[in-house]
């Protein structure tokens, strides 16, 4: 079984471990109404993988109950048993994976005490796949131990709780999506939610919560904040700096170097936009790029371009028009042909470095014991973050076998990512992992049979998925009801 099997193949592999050929000491399987439960006890989706639930729980041990309820004719639902099947323990590990039984003596041993009890009370005998995922893409099942030891059937007695030190740690924060950056930053003031295992919680502006939960909701969530950040604390066109405010004490700024911290830890996620040097300056102390480079992304095209022909000619440009771009940044040097690159490498490095340096130092203070990375590291991490049509294009991951109109489709999508700009470009890789950086490895492409009046395509972002309709006939309407989506602003996400 893969890490992308969802509810039904869990439960099948358990109908075939205590249902072989379809029956059991039991009965025949039909008798029976089968879920699938998570460690909190609650029904699975039928969308979530163990892939899924691994990366958005993040414990090292997932447990799994496998429930069954006796389907009886004669009374009423309420009336009918419930049972629950002892299944073995799920080791997934590397390079092979096998299924050992685990079964708990002490449990059998208690309930042959209990004699006084009616024939007619509910039986349950509780299964736990404890699942620990590694880099193998198999689960493989091997014999059953000590099932024979077993009794057919267990009284049911009031279920211990799992207690696992993980679950301790497992913490849901509640962001309303009107007010992501000040609800994040109040969640983060707290220095032990680094410690903790996010379930993000999100409120939309008509004050419901949302469907959607698990990885692609974080991912989304740290995108949302990073968005709002750069609109409203930094300065800069295409990079940013964050600037000083009034309003945001050490505390705040404290906060906001865990978000960073954790976007990276736990989605792999860093704030590209920031210039490179300013990163660089918190976690190295050290500006190991080239300033100048930052600060020409930095400025307004229009500066960019007065300053790059007078690094190149000094004398083709107008003076006037030289002092003006120097003056909306404090030069007050006579500048000439000779000075100019010098000073305007010592501006580069005040606007970029010097300006920022309270935030430096309160990021610095967090994010630098937490974040091992050296300053190469640090930069192939800025190229290999940065979405481009051809990163976007080898991300795609088509079915194998696909009809002829599902093939037309594709060709439409290629096409429409080809026609991308850089400012919609992460808007679609968003909406189809939650994150407008690459940080996951593919998007998966599923063709679903859509209506007219349903027709739209529809991101699941924890699992990388994009679901499109089949029935494109031109390559103008896919790319109307796309831009329709990503123009949208406010995706609500209803998947698990």
């Amino acid at each position: 079984m893969g890490k992308d099997a969802g509810k039904q193949e869990i439960m099948d592999e358990g109908k075939c471990l205590f249902f072989p050929n379809g029956k059991s000491s039991k009965g025949h399987e039909s008798l029976f109404k089968f879920d699938v439960c998570d460690f909190q006890q609650n029904s699975l989706s039928p969308d979530v993988t163990i892939g899924c639930m691994y990366d958005t729980i993040k414990l090292p041990v997932l447990r799994f109950y496998l429930t069954t309820e006796k389907i009886n004719q004669n009374c009423n639902t309420n009336a009918c048993n419930s049972e629950f099947m002892n299944q073995p323990g799920i080791l997934v590990t590397e390079p092979e994976t096998y299924v050992e039984g685990a079964f708990t003596q002490n449990t059998v041993e208690e309930v042959q005490e209990q004699d006084s009890y009616s024939s007619n009370i509910i039986i349950q005998a509780s299964f736990a796949s404890d699942i620990i995922v590694n880099s193998d893409d198999e689960i493989t099942f091997a014999p059953i131990i000590g099932v024979e030891d077993l009794n057919d059937t267990l009284l049911w007695l009031e279920p211990s709780p799992i207690n696992s030190p993980a679950t301790e740690n497992f913490h849901v924060i509640t962001i309303h999506y009107a007010n992501c950056m000040k609800d994040m930053i109040d969640a983060f003031c707290d220095p032990d939610i680094l410690t903790k295992t996010l379930d993000v919680r999100r409120i939309l502006n008509d004050n419901t919560e949302e469907a959607g939960s698990g990885s692609g909701v974080l991912r989304d969530t740290i995108s949302h904040f990073w968005q709002e950040f750069y609109e409203r604390c930094t300065l800069g066109a295409l990079l940013k700096v964050p600037f000083i405010r009034h309003d945001f004490t050490a505390v705040t700024w404290k906060a906001i170097g865990r978000i960073f911290v954790k976007g990276y830890q736990d989605c792999g996620y860093l704030p590209c936009r920031l210039a490179l040097s300013f990163t660089e300056e918190v976690l190295f102390n050290h500006v190991y790029s080239n300033v100048l480079d930052d600060f020409f992304y930095y400025v307004s095209s229009s500066e960019q371009e007065i300053l790059s022909a007078a690094l190149t000619n000094f004398s083709a440009v107008e003076m006037e028009d030289i002092l003006d771009v120097l003056d909306n940044y404090g030069c007050r040097r006579k500048i000439s042909a000779e000075s100019f690159k010098q000073t305007l490498l010592e501006i580069a490095h005040k606007e970029v470095v010097q300006r920022p340096m309270f935030v430096i130092d309160c990021w610095r203070e967090i994010i630098k014991p937490l974040l091992n990375l050296s300053p190469e590291e640090l930069k192939k991490l800025y190229l290999e973050l940065k979405p481009t049509q051809r990163k976007v294009l080898k991300l795609l991951e088509f079915p194998e076998d696909m009809t002829l109109k599902q093939k037309e489709v594709s060709k439409y999508l290629k096409q429409y990512v080809r026609e991308l700009d850089q400012c919609t470009l992460p808007k679609f890789l968003r909406y189809c992992t939650g994150s407008d950086l690459i940080v996951t490895g593919k998007i998966n492409i599923n063709f679903e049979t859509m209506t007219t009046f349903t027709r739209r395509p529809v991101g699941r972002t924890c699992a990388s998925i994009l679901q499109l309709a089949d029935d494109y006939t031109n390559f103008p309407d896919f790319r109307a009801e796309f831009n329709a989506v990503l123009e949208s602003n406010i995706w609500v996400m209803e998947f698990v």
